[in-house]
Formats: structure tokens, C-alpha cells, sequence
């Protein structure tokens, strides 16, 4: 039997030596990352953007957003997609400890052996057959245990580099999670606002249907008495049925909103209802937020953060593959024991045997196989920093972009919300004039039709304007937290 005291020894040599290596090819990118945006300057909102539709004071929005985090059929999937990474995770992190087993046996033999002699041998020995017929009957038993374990040493790193890629890819899953968890908060807003915009543009709508049902009557009694002729007639009746077609299409489109929400959520769309608020979220919105720079872009981006697990994840393989070219090692033990027992007077058989091998296997002609997994294992490294460096450099360009629309889409805003004061103060005038007589109804009525167009205009702009405020959260990786899945690394 194999000395303790050597296998010993021979396993901490081999731990040591394991342990002694790196598995890490460093690669990083060529971008020089600047320390500020250049349009955030005037921000003045809140920095805090992880649960970014707290800032709009409406309690509908954030509850449909958490029912979606919760309930939404895509986090659902990308969670499941997610434990599945970290069970292969798991999996090659298994492969770099040893293996072991145990295995045993029992069976019974019972049975009879007949032999009978014939004629020609009995006349040459003399002797009757009966005397050289035999009959034995056969009884035994047997069991054995046995004990093997084998190991393969990871002395050159090659297997925790295959663990530390299956790790980062399961990294590069959960910022997938993180990613779905960021567009649904925005999908889950845009559709509200949408929402929002559509009831506001049909009440707008109702009230212009008032309006030109007012100017019709007023033309049709001017047609009445000679004072226009059919032309002016056709032209107010054709405005007023449009306004009536576009009233029912923002129905519609008021309709596929809310359903699209109810899909969001995980809830069935048929009977689904939004219900209704006193807050006009439109109207009152949160300014940029303020205090983000490109280094925190790069910490909380999803995006980004699984491109450079992704990086991260080819390194390893990369690793792994120039491992290829250094020896590797094996250590396998077996151990045997049993007990024969046989119905006979030979005596029981029993005993205990053990095999300890050490084993190395160098490369030596491969036919240029390394070499071509090494440079396949690089060149799959250098497209994954390329994508990288692209969606960085991308990613910097989009929050300027949506900071410097915000701050435009506010301005307009601002202006928009001048004219319609001042169109609403000129329509208020002109049918104070038409009471008093300075002024005929038509030139009323349509100052009453441009202000409410104005006012139309102003919503669309704030709509714009809170669409582009989710494109900023979105571009610098906001409406998403720490999911508790991400223990499981």
C-alpha cells in the first residue's frame, strides 16, 4: 500500500502549486474617458436615478412600474435565463475539484457440475462407469467495496480560467436582467404618458368639435340670409368631421396604450382599465438630473457593464487556451476490497488492494491546434473590446445628445406655454368684442379654434419633453436596482 505520509505530502505540493496561478490576461480599452458632460450644466434635478419615476409625484406610475418589476413576463424570463447561467457557472467551477466514488457488490452462486465417462475411456482404465461418473453441488458467495477518486490538478490555471469565463458570462446574463428592468420602467412611462396625452388632446378635441358645431350653425344662417356662399359652408363642415375622425382615432390610440400597459404588467389586457388620477404628470415634471458624470455612466449602465463582462469572460478563454500549451497533471486512486465464500474446503478468500498513479501529459505535435485556439481566443478578445469601446463611445454621445433636447424641448415648452396664455387672453377678448358687437362671430370662434390648437401643440411638446427625460434616465442606466439573484454569485 501507498505510504499516508507520501500521498499526503504529494496532494499540499500540488495545492500549492494550484494555487500559485493566475488566470487573468489584462486588456483594456483605448478611451480616455472624460471626467464631465459637457450639456448637463444646467440640471437641476435630483441625482438619485435607480427608482427615477418616485420624481414625478404621481403613486399610479410607480405602482404600475413595481407591479411590472414584479409581475412582467420579460423579467420573468430574463431571470430564468439568468439562474440557468449560474447553474453552468457552477458547473465549471465543480470541474476544478476532484472526483470521487464508491462503489460495491454481493451475489450468490448455486448450482451443480454432472460428469460422466464413456465407453471407450472406461474400457482403457479397467474400470466400471459408474466409478467415473461425478456430481458436485456448487455454493458460494462474494461481496466487494471498493473506493476511487481522481483529480486533475489545475497547476497552469486552465480550468479556473474556463470557471472565472462561465462566471462572467453569468455576470454579462444579470446585466440583462438589469437591462430589461430599465426598458420596462420606460416602457411602462412612455405608454403612461401617451396615456395621459391622449385624454388630455380629447377633451381638447371635444371642445373644437363645440366649437366648429357652433360655426357651422352661424355659417349656414349666413348662408341662409346670402352672406357667403356653399364654399364656406363645405370648408367649416369639412373641419368639423375631421375633428370628429380625430376624436375617435385618439380613442383608439388612448385604448392601445392602456392595453399595452396591462400587457407590461403581466396583467390580461381584455377589461384592463387605467385608472384615474388628479395628478396632470404632463404638466408638472421633474428637471434633469444632475450630478452624472461618464465614470458613473460606465458603473451603472447595463449595457456596458456586459460588454466588459463580456470582455472579461474572453480574457478568461483566453487564458485557458494558452494553458493548453503547458503540461497537465492527474491524480487517481483506487482502492478494492472483498470476502469470497465458498462451500467447499477451500478456505474463504478476502483481502484489500490499492492503486495510486500520478500521471502528466505534455504536448508535443498538435498540428498547429493550440496555436489556432489561441488566435481564435484573441481575436474573439479584441471584437469584444471593440464593441466595447463602440457602445462607450455611443453611450457618451447619447447623454449629451438627450441632455441638450431636454434642455431644448424645456425652452419650447416654456414658449408654447407663453402663447397659449397669450391665445387664450386674445380668444377671451375676441368674444368679449362679438358681445358687444365690435367683432362677428366667425373671427371669435376662430381664435378660439387656434388657441386650442396651441394648447395642443403645448401637449405634444410636454409629452416630447417627458419622453426625452426617459431617454436621459435610460442613456445613463437608470430605473433599475440590485435584484436579489445577483446573490447567487
Amino acid at each position: 500500500m501507498f505510504p499516508l505520509s507520501k500521498i499526503v505530502s504529494l496532494g499540499a505540493l500540488v495545492l500549492i502549486l494550484s494555487a500559485c496561478q493566475s488566470t487573468q490576461v489584462v486588456r483594456q480599452s483605448d478611451i480616455s474617458i472624460p471626467t464631465t458632460f459637457d450639456e448637463n450644466k444646467a440640471a437641476k434635478g435630483s441625482p438619485e436615478i435607480s427608482h427615477w419615476w418616485r420624481q414625478w409625484q404621481d403613486p399610479l406610475l410607480s405602482r404600475l412600474i413595481k407591479q411590472g418589476l414584479q409581475d412582467s413576463p420579460d423579467i420573468r424570463i430574463a431571470k430564468s435565463r439568468f439562474t440557468e447561467a449560474v447553474a453552468i457557472s457552477r458547473l465549471a467551477t465543480a470541474d476544478l475539484g476532484p472526483q470521487a466514488g464508491v462503489n460495491a457488490s454481493a451475489g450468490i452462486i448455486n448450482g451443480s457440475a454432472h460428469l460422466s465417462a464413456n465407453d471407450n475411456l472406461s474400457r482403457l482404465l479397467g474400470a466400471g462407469t459408474a466409478l467415473l461418473e461425478t456430481h458436485q453441488d456448487i455454493d458460494s458467495s462474494h461481496a466487494n467495496a471498493g473506493f476511487s477518486a481522481a483529480w486533475e490538478p489545475d497547476i497552469f490555471g486552465r480550468k479556473q480560467s474556463d470557471a472565472d469565463a462561465a462566471r462572467y458570462a453569468a455576470l454579462g446574463v444579470q446585466e440583462k436582467v438589469y437591462g430589461a428592468q430599465m426598458l420596462l420602467a420606460d416602457q411602462i412611462a412612455d405608454h403612461y404618458f401617451q396615456a395621459r396625452a391622449a385624454q388630455q388632446r380629447e377633451v381638447i378635441t371635444a371642445r373644437n368639435v363645440e366649437i366648429l358645431t357652433r360655426f357651422e350653425r352661424y355659417i349656414k344662417g349666413r348662408f341662409q340670409a346670402g352672406q357667403v356662399t356653399m364654399y364656406e359652408v363645405n370648408n367649416v363642415q369639412s373641419k368639423l368631421n375631421a375633428m370628429r375622425a380625430k376624436k375617435s382615432t385618439i380613442n383608439s390610440e388612448y385604448a392601445m396604450h392602456v392595453r399595452s400597459i396591462a400587457v407590461l404588467i403581466g396583467q390580461v389586457p381584455q377589461g384592463f382599465e387605467l385608472p384615474s388620477t388628479t395628478v396632470d404628470i404632463l404638466n408638472h415634471q421633474p428637471s434633469a438630473p444632475s450630478g452624472q458624470t461618464p465614470q458613473g455612466l460606465l458603473e451603472r449602465r447595463p449595457d456596458l457593464r456586459a460588454y466588459g463582462a463580456q470582455v472579461n469572460a474572453y480574457s478568461a478563454k483566453l487564458a485557458s487556451a494558452k494553458a493548453d500549451l503547458l503540461p497537465r497533471f492527474s491524480i487517481r486512486f483506487l482502492g478494492q476490497g472483498g470476502r469470497i465464500d465458498v462451500d467447499s474446503d477451500v478456505p474463504d478468500l478476502k483481502g484489500w488492494g490499492s492503486i495510486l498513479s500520478v500521471g502528466i501529459q505534455v504536448p508535443i505535435f498538435t498540428n498547429g491546434r493550440i496555436k489556432a485556439n489561441i488566435d481564435s481566443a484573441d481575436a474573439r478578445l479584441q471584437t469584444a473590446l471593440l464593441q466595447y469601446d463602440r457602445r462607450l463611445l455611443r453611450s457618451l454621445g447619447e447623454v449629451d445628445n438627450t441632455y441638450q433636447a431636454h434642455q431644448a424641448l424645456q425652452q419650447q415648452q416654456k414658449l408654447l406655454n407663453t402663447a397659449y396664455q397669450q391665445s387664450a387672453k386674445r380668444a377671451s377678448d375676441a368674444e368679449k368684442l362679438f358681445r358687444y358687437g365690435y367683432q362677428t362671430l366667425d373671427e371669435a370662434l376662430t381664435a378660439q379654434l387656434d388657441s386650442e390648437q396651441i394648447q395642443e401643440n403645448l401637449i405634444y411638446s410636454q409629452l416630447a419633453r417627458a419622453q426625452m427625460l426617459l431617454n436621459l434616465y435610460k442613456s445613463l442606466g437608470g430605473g433599475w436596482g440590485e435584484d436579489v439573484t445577483a446573490k447567487a454569485l
